[in-house]
C-alpha cells in the first residue's frame, strides 16, 4: 500500500503542469512518452519510448537509461509512466527534475529482421574453409541439413554474424560450425550449422589388364582421386612406389593397387639350385639347396637343403643366393 502511494505521488509530482509553489524550481527536462514503440536493440531504453528535451548530452544520457529486456518476437510489453520514474530514481535522478507528457503508457514491440539460410551458410563456410586449409588434405563438404530462418533484432548500431568451428577441428566425416548473431556486439542467438565431409586421396589404378610377372609403371597405371572411406588399406599412393616392380598376380583394368599386388622382379625362381648362407653372429655356413618358390630381392623364399632335405626359410639377397639369419 505504501509503495503504491509513493508511486502515485511520484507520478503526480512529475506530471503537475503548474507548480502550486511559485518558488519551486521548474523541471529541467520534459519527457514526451509515445503510445507505441519499436525497439531495435536487446534492451529497452528510455529514448526508445520517449523524446527527452531539451536536447543535449544530459538528454542523451537520460535517454540511454535501460528500462528492461526487449520483448521476444510476437510479444508486446507495456511500459508505464511509473516505470519511467522508477528507472530515473534508481539512477539517482530527482522526480522533480522531469515533466512527463504524452501517453499514459507505451506499448513496446521488438523490431525484427529475418536471417536466412544463405547468410548462416556463408558465414559458416568461411570459418570451415580456414580450418580445412590449416588441417590440409583433399576435402569436399556439403550442408547436412537445411536451416530455418531466424528472427532477431537488427540492433541500434550493428548486427553481424560470428562463426567458429566447434572444437577448433573437424572429424573424419563431419563438422559443426556455430554461428552467433551479435546484436550491438552482444551474442543474441546461435545457430549450429552441420556439414558432411568427404575426404579424398590419390591412389594408383591400373589402366589395363596386367598379367602376373609383367612390369608395372606409368605405361599401365595412373593416379586416381578416390574417397578415403572406399580405399581403406595399404594402397599405393605414388608412382615411385611401383617403379622397377612387377605384378605378383593377374590384375584387372581400373583395379586399385595395393602393396600386396606388386613385388620385385624375381631373382630366384622355383626349382633353382641356390646357395644358402646361414649366419649366426660372425659365423657363416654355406650349403646348397633347391628353391621352392619365386622371390624378388628382400622377399621370403623356402629352400630344401640338398644334403639334409630340411626346409629352410630365408630372404633372396641376390641371383642364386638365399640368406638365413638366426
Amino acid at each position: 500500500m505504501f509503495a503504491f502511494a509513493t508511486a502515485a505521488l511520484l507520478i503526480a509530482f512529475a506530471q503537475d503542469p503548474a507548480p502550486r509553489d511559485e518558488a519551486r524550481t521548474a523541471p529541467a527536462f520534459e519527457i514526451d512518452l509515445r503510445a507505441n514503440a519499436l525497439v531495435r536493440g536487446l534492451d529497452i531504453t528510455l529514448a526508445d519510448l520517449a523524446e527527452v528535451k531539451p536536447e543535449g548530452q544530459d538528454a542523451s544520457t537520460i535517454g540511454a537509461l535501460k528500462l528492461g529486456v526487449a520483448p521476444m518476437p510476437g510479444v508486446v510489453r507495456q511500459i508505464t509512466r511509473n516505470d519511467f520514474l522508477q528507472a530515473l530514481v534508481a539512477n539517482g535522478y530527482s522526480p522533480a527534475a522531469f515533466k512527463i507528457r504524452g501517453a499514459i503508457e507505451s506499448t513496446v514491440q521488438s523490431m525484427i529482421v529475418s536471417i536466412g539460410q544463405n547468410e548462416f551458410v556463408n558465414a559458416a563456410t568461411i570459418a570451415l574453409q580456414a580450418v580445412l586449409l590449416q588441417e590440409g588434405g583433399d576435402v569436399e563438404y556439403e550442408l547436412a541439413a537445411p536451416l530455418r530462418a531466424l528472427q532477431v533484432q537488427p540492433g541500434r548500431i550493428s548486427q553481424e554474424l560470428r562463426a567458429r568451428v566447434r572444437g577448433g577441428a573437424t572429424s573424419p566425416a563431419s563438422v559443426v560450425v556455430d554461428v552467433e548473431v551479435l546484436v550491438d556486439g552482444v551474442a543474441a542467438r546461435s545457430v549450429a550449422v552441420q556439414w558432411k565431409l568427404s575426404r579424398f586421396h590419390q591412389v594408383l589404378k591400373t589402366t589395363q589388364a596386367i598379367a602376373a610377372g609383367l612390369p608395372i609403371g606409368p605405361e599401365n597405371c595412373l593416379l586416381s582421386r578416390e574417397r578415403v572411406t572406399q580405399t581403406q588399406g595399404l594402397y599405393i599412393t605414388t608412382l615411385e612406389q611401383v617403379l622397377g616392380t612387377i605384378a605378383k598376380r593377374n590384375l584387372q583394368p581400373a583395379q586399385l593397387l595395393m602393396l600386396t599386388d606388386v613385388g620385385q622382379p624375381a631373382l630366384i625362381h622355383r626349382g633353382d639350385i641356390v646357395t644358402v648362407v646361414l649366419t649366426k653372429g660372425r659365423v657363416k655356413i654355406e650349403t646348397r639347396g633347391i628353391a621352392n618358390n619365386d622371390a624378388g630381392r628382400g622377399e621370403s623364399v623356402t629352400v630344401t637343403s640338398a644334403s639334409t632335405r630340411a626346409q629352410l626359410t630365408g630372404v633372396a639377397e641376390a641371383s642364386g643366393t638365399v640368406v638365413v639369419r638366426n
